[in-house]
């Protein structure tokens, strides 16, 4: 049985260090599922809407380090969009009634601010399958 454990514990480590050598190499990643939520802002709104944005998820960053989010705004294609993805462990964490952003103190008072700005939003979930 040890032979066993210490040839898997020995696989492990030199996965572990091939991983760590070839940054090009996959890698098993944290975030499993990504909401992604595209809004799409009213002429000129985004003057308002992402320096909000930007200082809200800092904010509650430094109250809640697992809040993964990514603002994301258009370089081309459709006008006027602002993306906003979050990352989750488990698609569990992405129910609403589960979802760490909006479970945020300020969180209704932020997003009545915002949604005056936004023309219409979509929201879509991902499954990551791998991550290099």
């Amino acid at each position: 049985m040890k032979r066993i454990f210490v040839a898997c514990l020995g696989m492990t480590l030199a996965f572990l260090l091939v991983s760590a050598q070839n940054p090009g190499s996959p890698q098993t990643p944290a975030v499993m599922y990504v909401e992604r939520n595209v809004f799409t802002l009213k002429f000129g709104a985004s003057k308002e809407a992402v320096p909000m944005w930007k200082e809200y998820l800092e904010r509650v960053q430094k109250r809640d380090k697992k809040i993964h989010a990514r603002l994301l705004t258009d370089v081309s294609g459709a006008a006027y969009s602002l993306v906003l993805e979050l990352g989750y462990e488990t698609f569990a964490e992405a129910e609403p009634s589960q979802c760490r952003l909006t479970h945020q103190e300020d969180w209704k008072e932020f997003y009545a601010k915002f949604i005056p700005l936004c023309e219409r939003s979509e929201r879509t979930y991902y499954r990551l399958q791998v991550e290099f």
